[in-house]
């Protein structure tokens, strides 16, 4: 599975050519008080839980939220310094717009924050009014569209949906009808006498089982 970048708005892709083009992808740091630093400089949330993102096992960052003083690069394989904090995040206008309404809605409250696994909080409560004020939800339907645009994005799927099923069904009478052409093959072949009656009988069978799993 091809790793993506952690990010919000940041479409970086660990490919075989990343490294080529100066780009390299760092997992999370096993500290706690260094990945807490981490999540908080993501400035995200994970809207299912209602409270702020925790990388799983794997996720990554990519190279371009870290200074260049961020790195050593005194070894072939780049690294990160120890200690070193992402500082590098750039909100897209879509996302900066999400935020600002958000921010201004009344009354809106975090549940608790998750723990890691040793039972500690992933972020204190001293973190908290910092964080809410610069918070970016992880999903595009964070903020609800209009009825109208839902209504669109429904017609739109609804046609998808056609065009698939007929799709389909060309597909399923152009095998039938290839079957059809097989079967006549199979029998001028048997009676010019090209093929054996045995083979015959064996490759209509195949047509027939062929047919009946595609009804």
């Amino acid at each position: 599975m091809v790793k993506c970048c952690s990010a919000i708005g940041c479409a970086s892709r660990c490919l075989p050519n990343s490294k080529l083009k100066g780009l390299t992808f760092h997992v999370f740091p096993t500290d706690e008080n260094i990945k807490r630093k981490w999540v908080l400089a993501m400035k995200r949330l994970d809207v299912n839980a209602a409270g702020i993102w925790e990388p799983k096992k794997g996720d990554v960052l990519c190279s371009r939220h870290f200074k260049k003083t961020d790195f050593d690069r005194s070894t072939p394989n780049t690294k990160l310094k120890p200690g070193v904090v992402p500082s590098v995040f750039e909100s897209p206008d879509h996302l900066q717009e999400k935020r600002e309404k958000l921010h201004c809605r009344k009354n809106f409250i975090l549940k608790t924050l998750p723990v890691s696994n040793h039972g500690h909080q992933l972020v204190g409560a001293s973190c908290i009014e910092e964080f809410q004020s610069q918070f970016i939800f992880e999903h595009s339907y964070s903020v609800m569209d209009s009825p109208k645009k839902l209504k669109h994005k429904l017609d739109h799927v609804i046609i998808e949906l056609e065009n698939t099923k007929e799709s389909l069904q060309n597909v399923l009478n152009r095998e039938k009808h290839f079957q059809k052409s097989l079967r006549k093959t199979i029998r001028e072949l048997k009676d010019e006498c090209l093929i054996s009656q045995e083979t015959a009988n064996r490759l209509d069978a195949f047509c027939w089982e062929r047919c009946e799993s595609t009804e």
